[in-house]
């Protein structure tokens, strides 16, 4: 599981990924998905099914699947991430998470964090491994991409499955636009998620 805190005003240590089992990648520890942003699109469709997720207000969400919610991600091997150039931003900026509130959360459950070799996170500063532009005004980035899909009408998306009680849609309308296309051309990706 996963335990988001505010990072704000605190310093925080970090270990090394190679001391850990690739919990943060593992099905049966909670990670299923990762909601995104439109600058993240073409940088996963090709290795990862891109999703949609209805939030509480019914706002068309988009998402990147990373487990099937029981297996670890099909990109690992021996606890090693075997794209791990082409890693979704998620991966690449783990335990740290941008918020809408344009603050940085930690994941204080990650098995590294409170280990003192690297000073992940510093009142605010964040270390050169693990910093990324997602932390960078992250609230417009957010509300852009929401203003980009909700026009899109409920029933343009079909359910395609549920796991773990979320449901998640593929959009079966006549938009073409271009994160659409991304979308369309990534739903080959699940057959290495034994969905």
């Amino acid at each position: 599981m996963k335990n988001f805190i505010l990072s704000e005003n605190q310093n925080f240590f970090f270990g090394d990924c190679n001391n850990c089992e690739a919990k943060c990648c593992n099905g049966k520890n909670g990670t299923l998905y990762s909601q995104i942003i439109l600058e993240e699109f073409e940088k996963i469709y090709e290795n990862f099914p891109i999703l949609f997720i209805f939030g509480e207000l019914n706002f068309i969400k988009p998402v990147v699947l990373l487990t099937n919610g029981k297996d670890f991600c099909p990109y690992l091997d021996n606890f090693k991430c075997t794209i791990y150039d082409k890693r979704p931003t998620v991966c690449r900026t783990y335990p740290l998470s941008p918020n809408i509130d344009d603050k940085i959360y930690i994941d204080v459950f990650c098995p590294e964090v409170g280990k003192n070799n690297i000073k992940i996170i510093s009142k605010n500063s964040i270390h050169k491994n693990f910093d990324n532009e997602i932390f960078y005004d992250y609230q417009n980035k957010y509300i852009n991409t929401h203003l980009n899909f909700e026009n899109l009408k409920q029933n343009d998306f079909e359910l395609l499955k549920s796991i773990n009680n979320i449901d998640f849609y593929i959009y079966k309308g006549t938009s073409n636009s271009k994160y659409l296309k991304m979308h369309k051309d990534s739903i080959k990706n699940l057959n290495k998620f034994n969905i």
